[in-house]
């Protein structure tokens, strides 16, 4: 049994699973990706400058990792697991394309973008922790696998880094791969 099927079935939720567990799957699913970017867009312009500029690095980053998926998932259409008939769909679905999860790309492109331009001086890591339950619940769930969301999470950290070395790079004035709280040790020129 390779790799990929053995982590699919050892974190897919069956029927044995407890309730809590699933609703918390399908919580992290379909409410917390929506509740995450309407936290951003609520939150971030509150921050001044730095926070508009995180909001507009992590938006871009959401719409180039979602059309970069949305492309490799034409270019390599694979099927789902529920439509090979592996593990249990706890989620309803359509039986498209499941390479790479369009879920985890945006996730992981909204987790990466924020963690590089967060503007709070704490809780650095909380957009990436809410990026890893949204690809964790894809695969409970059974409607990814593993590898699936593993480059989902590639395709977001392309969509990020895209993000920050263009708009950020100019926005920030500093280097797009240091995270906005880290300091710049390049030499300052006088005239």
């Amino acid at each position: 049994m390779d790799l990929n099927l053995a982590l699919f079935h050892g974190l897919n939720l069956g029927p044995g699973s407890p309730a809590w567990l699933m609703g918390v799957a399908r919580f992290c699913s379909t409410v917390l990706p929506a509740a995450a970017l309407l936290g951003a867009l609520v939150l971030l312009p509150w921050r001044g400058a730095a926070g508009r500029r995180a909001l507009g690095v992590t938006l871009l980053a959401i719409l180039l990792a979602w059309l970069v998926a949305r492309g490799l998932s034409s270019a390599w259409p694979t099927p789902r697991p529920f439509a090979l008939g592996l593990g249990h769909q706890g989620l309803a679905h359509k039986a498209t394309a499941s390479f790479p999860s369009s879920h985890a790309s945006v996730a992981f492109a909204f987790g990466l973008a924020l963690w590089a331009r967060w503007p709070w001086r704490r809780g650095r890591w909380l957009p990436l922790l809410l990026a890893a339950l949204v690809a964790w619940s894809r695969v409970a769930l059974g409607l990814h696998f593993p590898l699936d969301v593993l480059a989902g999470a590639f395709v977001g950290g392309l969509g990020a880094w895209l993000a920050l070395r263009g708009l950020g790079k100019r926005a920030a004035g500093a280097s797009a791969l240091r995270p906005s709280g880290a300091v710049d040790e390049r030499p300052v020129r006088t005239p």
